[in-house]
């Protein structure tokens, strides 16, 4: 038998390759407020959140039939070699730099495996990504060019990928109110086309893109599997049932057995509720794991604060529900538990002079600093590119007049509200940023009333317990001088009665939400035009419209 060399082939470009106009890849990059983009080994995550799936029942909402995706795909056989890829990539979602970083791994080893038989073809990318879907971008641009740490990843690795297309270039790119940080995940020019566009869409109410996203969280998306709303519900719904009224009545005087009853009932369903609360609050506490060990003392007193404040709930509800019944002035203040109970909330509400110094402020404070508890990096963020793109043009598109929160006319609350946050977050001043943020969840008459119950309070109360009265009083003055001073009245009348925050005009859930989301559910008209303009394979001349 003959023994013959055998040479490797050296790879030769198909006929019918050669032949093809440059193909366009358009790749969607989900963001961080994506309650579903949680597991991106799945691949899934990214479909379901263009889509616009339902994540309670899995199915197409009514809305997505006109939404982004469904827009984009009208247009892909209007062209020669368009594709759209979004069934294939997806990501921890978590906002964590380097959850971001291992994202754009992915984001080139998921391009690089749906798309291996165009590596020797010229190729031209239009990546869309919304909120910091648009930084795992930057971080993309900033991967493709460095073999060193195309080298390092472990994801590239396991498919023997070493270096990025040489014919692959980036036409445009689709930023959907993606924060822009000033340090990091910055936007890499070397493998965008000469003729790269620029678009990008914001909503001036977007709270999430100017201020939320200042803040990268070492494992947000632990924090917010472990923090469930619906648990909260039930202890809320109760707390919200009491008639204040009836025990207010009560506490001026008018103590007819009839109404001393109806009082005595009410008071039970308040600390029922609160102790259902408080419960739920200290398993979810009990649930954060946190590295430093000075912040977990801080943690481990509060949690021990709170379980007073939760024994005490649960002493006087059962005093009010079976215990003495005298419906008297000395019953009522015994019922109360007052030094156990004040003793708890003094502890909690202690505050002298202003956010600086007060307990609950200053813990937060400390748990969101930057290295110090959750909080990876606090890095002013931008809602344009403009100091990333360096000279290339931006087709900018703003979209708040389309944000229904527009046609309640509080655009100068807003940003009055915005810019006072701002300034604090970048003067450090987190305890001040963390007190306007809360002052948006309660108006000032309703502290004024829970101070006015405490005035109430002293009619039936003597000796050293007045004086822990008079402590409460004073913090829950404190409190209410600036809730009044920075309650922006950022909801309109006519949402007031709205339940569901994340669909309640104005209010921070829906800021941090609804506003931030708006960007990515339609295929806005300067979008398609920009992105018709950044298109290379060519019009299909023998396209007909269905």
């Amino acid at each position: 038998m003959t023994n013959v060399m055998f040479k490797k082939p050296r790879f030769v470009i198909p006929e019918a390759t050669k032949n093809k106009p440059i193909a366009d890849i358009v790749m969607f990059v989900a963001g961080t407020t994506d309650p579903v983009n949680t597991a991106g080994l799945k691949h899934q995550a990214n479909t379901e959140y263009w889509r616009g799936i339902d994540a309670k029942t899995h199915k197409a909402t009514a809305e997505s039939v006109n939404n982004f995706w469904n827009k984009i795909k009208e247009i892909k056989f209007q062209y020669l070699n368009l594709h759209i890829e979004g069934d294939f990539f997806s990501w921890s979602g978590d906002n964590d730099t380097k959850e971001r970083n291992i994202a754009a791994e992915r984001l080139m080893d998921v391009m690089l495996r749906t798309y291996r038989n165009w590596r020797h073809q010229e190729v031209h990318l239009h990546l869309i990504g919304h909120s910091h879907g648009g930084n795992v971008i930057n971080q993309f641009t900033e991967l493709i060019t460095s073999k060193e740490m195309i080298a390092k990843s472990e994801v590239l690795k396991k498919n023997k990928f070493t270096e990025f297309p040489k014919l692959w270039k980036i036409k445009s790119i689709t930023y959907l109110s993606t924060p822009f940080f000033q340090k990091k995940h910055q936007l890499n020019h070397t493998k965008l086309h000469s003729a790269c566009k620029i678009i990008n869409v914001h909503n001036e109410y977007d709270l999430t893109q100017q201020l939320v996203a200042d803040f990268s969280l070492v494992n947000m998306e632990g924090l917010l599997k472990s923090f469930q709303m619906d648990k909260f519900e039930r202890g809320i719904k109760i707390v919200k049932s009491v008639k204040h009224e009836v025990i207010t009545d009560y506490l001026k005087g008018l103590r007819s057995e009839k109404k001393a009853i109806a009082a005595w009932k009410e008071m039970a369903t308040a600390f029922l509720g609160i102790n259902m609360i408080i419960s739920e609050f200290i398993k979810y506490i009990n649930s954060l794991k946190i590295e430093n060990s000075s912040l977990q003392k801080e943690k481990d007193s509060f949690v021990s604060i709170l379980n007073k404040f939760l024994l005490w709930s649960y002493d006087v509800n059962k005093n009010y529900n079976g215990g003495k019944k005298g419906y008297d002035k000395v019953t009522w203040a015994t019922n109360l538990n007052l030094s156990q109970g004040l003793t708890v909330l003094n502890a909690l509400f202690h505050i002298k002079s202003g956010p600086k110094d007060s307990y609950l402020l200053s813990l937060l404070a400390n748990i969101f600093g930057e290295k110090r508890g959750i909080t990876d990096s606090i890095d002013e963020t931008s809602w344009t590119p403009k100091k990333q793109t360096k000279g290339l043009s931006i087709l900018d598109v703003p979209i708040f007049d389309e944000d229904p929160y527009h046609s309640r006319n509080k655009r100068a609350q807003f940003g009055t509200f915005l810019k006072g946050a701002q300034s604090a977050v970048h003067s450090n001043n987190l305890e001040d940023m963390l007190m306007r943020l809360f002052s948006q969840f309660i108006k000032p008459v309703q502290l004024a009333n829970i101070y006015n119950y405490i005035n109430y309070a002293e009619y039936v109360v003597t000796g050293n317990l007045d004086a822990q009265l008079k402590v409460l009083r004073g913090n829950l003055k404190k409190y209410t001088e600036f809730v009044t001073k920075y309650n922006a009245d950022l909801v309109a009348q006519r949402d007031e009665n709205i339940t569901e925050l994340d669909k309640k005009p104005g209010s921070i859930p829906y800021l941090a939400m609804a506003s931030h989301s708006l960007s990515h559910t339609r295929f806005w008209p300067k979008i398609e035009e920009g992105l018709r303009g950044a298109f290379s394979s060519g019009i299909n001349t023998g396209y007909k419209k269905k």
